[in-house]
């Protein structure tokens, strides 16, 4: 077991995480694999990554030991250990002091990569309010996310929201007789490419098929309600978080979708807040989205300043390479890899060093 002495040294300089997959219930893992720079990739039912995560991870028909889902670090000397342990031992360092007293030594977000296989889909399902889930699930968190698509297969696509108000009559009949093919005729489908952003909010019915790669910032939660469950190894009760059909019906929105609403708020136009020299910083979900989490992206030709005022955050590269650099020295940084930032570092510098651009999302814990 790691000393504090060991795990302090951790500290000094940006955390990088040490890979988090696991076997899921639907295929996948090709994309996600080649995005981490894997050897071999493969759809293999390593469908998911959870790269930040102080939350354990339930999968119906799999394994769901107590750390399951929970990020992990490896320290210097090679020993890989648990991120909630670095923060419980450290949190005023890790997370900064307001947010432990109000989160505890948790992250209070959760980002993972998930990656759709060749000939599966994720089912029909929906998410619980923070409203609900404090009222149903013994939880203070529902489950509001986003997608930034960072990898796509021919003929990718998404089904978000009712095109037509429907009632829980049709759909429990939709479900019963696990007609998936009713139940996205009804629904929006979109077509989402590299680099889109979607902004979901909990209770909106949605399915995703084959071929989309998404990093998800999203609520700290494995809240998922399944409206499928003829097509995979659990029964329909191991879908439901162990409530019965009509409160689960409850979490879920009927009502109808509007075209502007889905064009114009859940498709994401990312909104440039900062621009220096080719430089570019870019607000990814809109101001509602802060309460659970923010996101946005940084696209580098050359240098970027970071500010050392914004407290611990996630940062995903997604395309190129380069370095943060920073009092802590360099710390190079490449497509598919991760590190925490704890508040106890400096501001720093993205600093672009390849050909092309650098890509670079950055992924914010919920706003005080």
């Amino acid at each position: 077991m790691a000393s504090r002495d060991e795990l302090k040294k951790i500290l000094d300089k940006p955390i990088l995480m040490a890979p988090n997959t696991y076997l899921h219930f639907y295929n996948g893992g090709k994309l996600r694999a080649d995005f981490v720079g894997e050897p071999d990739p493969k759809d293999d039912y390593r469908s998911e990554e959870w790269m930040f995560s102080t939350n354990r991870a339930v999968t119906p028909s799999r394994e769901n030991p107590p750390d399951k889902g929970m990020s992990r670090v490896e320290l210097p000397g090679g020993e890989i250990v648990l991120l909630k342990e670095i923060l419980e031992a450290f949190p005023k360092e890790t997370l900064g002091k307001a947010h432990f007293e109000k989160f505890g030594a948790t992250l209070g977000i959760l980002v993972k990569i998930f990656d759709v296989g060749e000939g599966s889909h994720i089912p029909v399902h929906w998410h619980p309010s923070p409203e609900f889930a404090k009222k149903h699930l013994n939880s203070p968190y529902g489950k509001n996310e986003a997608w930034v698509v960072i990898g796509t297969r021919p003929d990718a696509k998404a089904w978000i929201g009712w095109k037509e108000g429907v009632s829980k009559e049709d759909f429990t009949k939709w479900a019963d007789a696990q007609d998936v093919e009713t139940m996205r005729a009804h629904m929006h489908v979109i077509e989402p490419k590299v680099g889109d952003v979607i902004f979901l909010r909990d209770s909106f019915v949605h399915s995703l098929g084959t071929g989309l790669c998404i990093l998800e910032p999203q609520e700290p939660t494995d809240w998922n309600i399944l409206a499928e469950w003829a097509a995979y190894p659990f029964e329909k009760e191991d879908g439901l978080l162990g409530l019965d059909w009509e409160t689960a019906l409850d979490a879920a929105d009927f009502s109808a979708m509007s075209l502007d609403y889905l064009n114009n708020y859940v498709l994401r136009t990312p909104e440039i807040t900062r621009e220096e020299n080719g430089n570019v910083e870019e607000q990814l979900v809109p101001k509602e989205a802060k309460p659970y989490f923010n996101v946005k992206r940084f696209h580098v030709s050359s240098k970027m300043a970071i500010p050392g005022d914004q407290g611990f955050h996630c940062v995903i590269t997604t395309q190129g390479t380069g370095l943060i650099r920073g009092s802590f020295g360099d710390v190079p940084i490449k497509r598919g890899k991760s590190l925490l930032i704890p508040t106890c570092l400096p501001g720093y510098e993205l600093v672009n060093e390849g050909s092309g651009k650098l890509e670079v999302v950055y992924c914010y814990p919920p706003a005080l």
